[in-house]
């Protein structure tokens, strides 16, 4: 079983939490998510939350999915709307993936974070964040709502 949810309860910072292997309807369903957000035309913070392997392989055809909604735009969407999306992913897989950029892949700043701790800790570290408090409180209150969608999937 897979999840791939999007969250905004906690706006300007989205959430987009993974687990297990999307499919592609989840994948384009995550697409229509992200054009969701940029629809407000408004700055946000994004962390992307995968919380094991198989959620960071996308299905047999998204690359080009993907490439062809981001050469529709929201590749400029990114880069107007997006201030700093985190991407956070297991431990293990951390070394493989640590020297990715998220700027040079979107043109954002951003980065690969091996928790959610140093996401917060590496958002605290720029300008313009002050909109968040950074306090343990607003820190647990997302890590919350990311485990309280990985429980709500998990098979009954």
């Amino acid at each position: 079983m897979s999840l791939l949810a999007h969250e905004t309860k906690h706006c300007p910072l989205m959430l987009a939490i993974a687990k297990g292997k999307p499919t592609m309807e989840q994948h384009l369903e995550s697409l229509t998510h992200w054009d969701n957000w940029f629809a407000d035309e408004k700055p946000i913070h994004v962390i992307r939350f995968f919380d094991d392997a198989d959620s960071l392989h996308p299905p047999s055809g998204a690359g080009k999915e993907t490439k062809k909604w981001m050469n529709e735009g929201a590749d400029n969407k990114f880069r107007a709307f997006i201030k700093h999306m985190m991407i956070v992913v297991p431990e293990d897989q951390y070394e493989r993936m640590k020297n990715m950029s998220v700027t040079k892949v979107f043109g954002i700043p951003g980065g690969i974070f091996p928790s959610t701790d140093d996401a917060f800790e590496w958002l605290a570290q720029q300008a313009d964040t002050d909109i968040f408090d950074h306090d343990d409180a607003w820190r647990n209150d997302i890590k919350e709502t990311i485990r309280a969608h990985l429980v709500e999937e998990l098979p009954k």
